[in-house]
């Protein structure tokens, strides 16, 4: 078998492949739409720094009037270091930021993101039933950018399926990925599913408030009784109740586990057959060249790279996770969490 250039595998472990190439379009195209058409999907390469960062800090507007970042250009920043002339950057992993795609969409209210998926003109659909621990679910009912997503091995329609169901934060999130997925070529994304329903007994999480601090007490003197052993024969203290299942992200219709990418060629890149990792291994950066180097492993491993670095999502999980994770990427969305993980 002929080895691939060596440049191009040294690149793989020690950098992030594509550079600007890659990243600018994820965070750039969908967000520059108008709510009154689509357009097609941009052309692969580089764009110019300073009319992509004013392009980012454009789309942010809308999010002011909801209380949310200030701006995404900063979020945006990060994507066009280098230019699209420096070559390969040297893979970093992105640092949180309240600036950051996922923290935006996860601090949208429930009004301001439905604001967004129409003036975006993405195709969705309400979904009335079957998710009840997802805030605002929706269905996509079309191709965003040209790129379908599609459910595998789901029994029933897609008009019908619980596991297409999808929480409108992560739609968001989805029309974004279309746009830099087009770029590559990607004409359909299939998932293996997206909602999914929660155990009995698990609830919505709350979102936390922020306590005023409590000020000091004067000491009181201890009630009488107070400190003595229970009486024989006496009642025992009362168990808490148990505290009560905490969902998964698909059970809050945030998360969705990608199979396979398809071309528009018709070229399949399977997770299972064409990942080629190792359990434990970094999935990006120094350590995560493929264990067989094919050209599917890695385009695979540009994409999820330039996804995670992006920080469309908090969390993205590659089978080099665990054997729960061999045959699917898994993308999220937290909406009280404060980090970037990739594994």
């Amino acid at each position: 078998m002929s080895a691939l250039p060596s440049r191009r595998a040294l690149a793989l472990g020690t950098v992030l492949i594509g550079g600007a190439a890659l990243l600018t379009p994820l965070g750039i195209a969908s967000l520059r739409r108008s709510g009154a058409e689509r357009v097609e999907p941009p052309a692969a390469g580089p764009a110019a720094p300073a009319s992509a960062a004013a392009a980012l800090a454009d789309a942010g507007e809308f999010l002011l009037e909801d209380g949310g970042a200030s701006s995404l250009a900063d979020a945006g920043a990060g994507l066009l270091d280098g230019g699209g002339d420096a070559g390969a950057a040297p893979f970093e992993k992105p640092v949180w930021s309240a600036a950051s795609r996922a923290a935006t969409y996860g601090g949208l209210s429930s009004d301001a993101c439905d604001r967004e998926m129409k003036r975006r003109g993405i195709p969705h659909a309400p979904a009335a039933r079957g998710a009840p621990l997802v805030d605002r679910p929706v269905r996509i009912t079309g191709a965003l950018y040209g790129v379908t997503f599609r459910g595998d091995g789901v029994a029933k329609p897609r008009s019908t399926s619980l596991f297409d169901i999808a929480d409108c934060r992560l739609v968001l999130a989805l029309d974004d990925l279309a746009a830099f997925l087009a770029t590559r070529g990607i004409a359909e994304v299939v998932h293996v599913s997206m909602h999914r329903p929660a155990p009995a007994g698990a609830v919505a999480p709350k979102k936390k408030k922020k306590r005023a601090q409590a000020k000091p007490q004067a000491s009181k003197k201890a009630p009488k009784g107070a400190g003595k052993a229970a009486k024989p024969g006496g009642r025992p203290p009362k168990k808490p109740a148990p505290a009560p299942a905490r969902p998964s992200q698909h059970a809050l219709g945030l998360a969705i586990d990608v199979a396979a990418l398809v071309k528009a060629d018709g070229t399949r890149l399977e997770v299972k057959a064409d990942w080629h990792g190792a359990l434990g291994a970094p999935p990006c950066g120094p350590g995560s060249e493929p264990k067989e180097p094919t050209p599917q492993a890695i385009e695979l491993r540009e994409i999820v790279c330039a996804v995670h670095a992006s920080g469309l999502f908090n969390v993205v999980l590659t089978p080099n996770a665990n054997e729960a994770h061999a045959d699917h990427f898994h993308f999220d969305i937290k909406r009280d969490a404060h980090y970037f993980l990739v594994e």
